[in-house]
C-alpha cells in the first residue's frame, strides 16, 4: 500500500499540541538537590524574614534622632554602653545619648532605628565616640520582615529553582520541596546502517551519532535520559524498543525513520499500540520536516529524522517544549538561548511557509560582529560543531541580504567569550565589546527560560 504524503503543520500549531500531555507526578525532594527542578506548589513564607531588625554596617548601634546635624566639624558625642555579640540578644537599651558597638548582622537593639558605619565615627576614649555624619531612620538596617513576610507567596508553582531561589528555602529552613518529577527520556536509533561509536562502522554504515547528541541535550533540558538500543530495520525489532520505551520512561524520543521511504517505519510500528494515535507527521521547518509526534495511552513518542543536524533542531524545537510542559512550566518554546546582534555575510534564500533554522558562524570585523551561514548538510555533524549558534527565517519571508542584521541564539555562553579571545588574538581594532551585541542578558544555565 503507498504510504499517505506528509500533511505538514507550522510549527507553533505542532507545539499546541503539546498540551494534550498530562503533567508528571509530584514528588518531595531534599532542597539541596532542588537546583533546575520545578515547583508544584506557591511557596510561602513560614515566618518573617529577618525575625529580627539587624545591622547591614560594622558600626555603632543608635537613635538616629541624637545624630541630626553632625558634621565632622561639630561632631555629635554619644556615650558607648556596650557591645552585642553576633548572635546574641541584645541585652542594651540605650537611652538618649548612648550608642551600641554591633557588627553586620547583629540584632539591632530598640530603640535604635539606624546604625552609623564605623567610617563616620572616631573614638575618644572606650566610652566615647564622635559622630561625623548624620544618620536617618533605618540607615544601615535591615528591619524585621523586610526580606519577606510570614503568609507571603513567594514562589509561584511552575517557577523552575534558580541557585538565588534554593537560597531562599534555606533562608526559611525549608529542607524539603515538593517539584514536579523529571522526565525519563528513552532514546532509541533505527536503522540497518547504525552501529555502536565503539566498532568501526563497515562499508555503508555508520557510528550512532544521535544517541549521544541527544541524550546529552536530554540532560541539558534538565530531564533523565535513558539509553534503549539501535533498533534495525524490521518493525517487530523496532515495535519491542519502543514498546520498552513506553514501559521504562515518560517520552519515547526515536530517530530515524520518520520519513516516507519503504523502511521508515516508525509510524506503522506506533499505530501498532492500542490506544495510539499520530498527531502530526510533518512540520513545515528547515532542517527537520518528517518529525512524527504521537501518543499510546498518555504518553509522546518522538520520530526525529536521521540526520544528526535535523534531530538536533527537531529535539531543541519541540521535544525541549514538551519537557517543559511535563516538568510543571507554561511555556511551550524552547529554552531562552543568549542572543547577540549580528550582520550576515551573504544572502539566504528561504522557501515561504517553512520556518528556517540557519546554523552562523560568528566574527568580529572592525568592531561589528558578522554572521557567516553554515549551508552543510543535514548529515553533517560538523555543520553543528563550526556553527557558535542560529537564527530563525520566518515563514512568511523568502529570504534575507547581505548586511542584513539577525538575532543569533547562541549554543552556548562562553561561545561569546571564544569569538572575543579570537578576536582579540587577531590584533582586530578593538571597536566595541562583545558585550555590546547581546540582545538578551547571559541566562542562568539551566532556567535559560
Amino acid at each position: 500500500m503507498a504510504k499517505p504524503f506528509l500533511k505538514v503543520a507550522p510549527p507553533e500549531a505542532a507545539r499546541e499540541r503539546l498540551r494534550e500531555f498530562p503533567r508528571l507526578a509530584a514528588e518531595s525532594v531534599a532542597t539541596e538537590n532542588a537546583p533546575f527542578r520545578v515547583l508544584s506548589g506557591p511557596v510561602k513564607a513560614p515566618e518573617d524574614v529577618p525575625a529580627f531588625a539587624r545591622s547591614t554596617m560594622d558600626g555603632f548601634a543608635v537613635r538616629s534622632a541624637d545624630t541630626f546635624g553632625a558634621t565632622e566639624s561639630s561632631p555629635a558625642l554619644l556615650r558607648v554602653i556596650g557591645e552585642i555579640l553576633m548572635g546574641e540578644e541584645p541585652k542594651y537599651r540605650p537611652n538618649k545619648g548612648e550608642a551600641v558597638r554591633i557588627w553586620t548582622g547583629g540584632a539591632v537593639p530598640p530603640p535604635c532605628d539606624a546604625v552609623v558605619m564605623v567610617e563616620h565615627t572616631d573614638e575618644l576614649d572606650g566610652e566615647t565616640i564622635e559622630v561625623l555624619k548624620a544618620v536617618a531612620p533605618l540607615d544601615n538596617v535591615v528591619r524585621k520582615g523586610d526580606d519577606f513576610k510570614k503568609g507571603q507567596v513567594l514562589l509561584q508553582e511552575g517557577h523552575r529553582l534558580r541557585p538565588q531561589d534554593i537560597g531562599l528555602l534555606a533562608a526559611m529552613g525549608q529542607t524539603t520541596v515538593d517539584v514536579f518529577m523529571k522526565p525519563v527520556v528513552a532514546v532509541v536509533s533505527s536503522g540497518d546502517e547504525i552501529v555502536p561509536i565503539d566498532q568501526d562502522p563497515p562499508p555503508g554504515c555508520m557510528r550512532d551519532v544521535n544517541r549521544h547528541t541527544l541524550t546529552a541535550m536530554v540532560q541539558e533540558a534538565h530531564g533523565v535520559p535513558l539509553w534503549i538500543g539501535i533498533a534495525p530495520d524490521r518493525l517487530d525489532a523496532l515495535t519491542s524498543l519502543i514498546n520498552r520505551s513506553l514501559n521504562e520512561a515518560d517520552v519515547a524520543v526515536i530517530s530515524g525513520g520518520s520519513s516516507m521511504g519503504s523502511r521508515d517505519l516508525v509510524i506503522e510500528a506506533i499505530q501498532g499500540f492500542e490506544d495510539s494515535e499520530i498527531l502530526l507527521h510533518g512540520v513545515s521547518v528547515s532542517p527537520g520536516k518528517p518529525l512524527i509526534l504521537a501518543r499510546v495511552g498518555a504518553k509522546a513518542v518522538f520520530g526525529l529524522p536521521g540526520h544528526p543536524v535535523s534531530a538536533m533542531v527537531c529535539f531543541e524545537q519541540f521535544v525541549v517544549p514538551l519537557l517543559r510542559h511535563l516538568e510543571g512550566e507554561s511555556s511551550l518554546r524552547p529554552f531562552l538561548r543568549t542572543t547577540l546582534q549580528a550582520y550576515l555575510t551573504r544572502n539566504v534564500p528561504s522557501k515561504e511557509g517553512r520556518t528556517d533554522y540557519v546554523r552562523v558562524h560568528l566574527e568580529i570585523r572592525a568592531g561589528e560582529i558578522i554572521a557567516t551561514p553554515i549551508m552543510g548538510k543535514s548529515g553533517m555533524i560538523s555543520a553543528m560543531v563550526r556553527a557558535h549558534g542560529f537564527f530563525t527565517i520566518s515563514a512568511d519571508c523568502e529570504g534575507l541580504y547581505k548586511g542584513d542584521r539577525v538575532t543569533v541564539h547562541l549554543f552556548s555562553d562562553w561561545i561569546g567569550e571564544e569569538i572575543e579571545k579570537k578576536h582579540l588574538l587577531g590584533h582586530e581594532a578593538p571597536g566595541r565589546g562583545l558585550g555590546d551585541f547581546f540582545a538578551t542578558p547571559r541566562q542562568e544555565q539551566l532556567s535559560r527560560i
